[in-house]
């Protein structure tokens, strides 16, 4: 399993699921797809000591 690494509210995260990768367009590789990204802000801000995510049975947790 790969993590991606990202950057949520200012602050650099893991997120361990809940991303799909996109197709590669040319030479350059695009940004993963985050589920839910509005959650992921949302759960961000009730945890800000987290630095990863996982997003289970539709909504993300901190997970670390």
């Amino acid at each position: 399993m790969e993590s991606v690494k990202t950057v949520v509210l200012g602050k650099s995260v893991f997120l361990l699921t809940g991303t799909k990768p996109r197709k590669k367009k040319g030479s350059q590789e695009r940004p993963p797809e985050v589920e839910a990204p509005e959650k992921l802000i949302e759960t961000a801000r009730r945890n800000p000591d987290a630095v990863a995510f996982g997003f289970v049975a539709g909504s993300w947790v901190a997970s670390a």
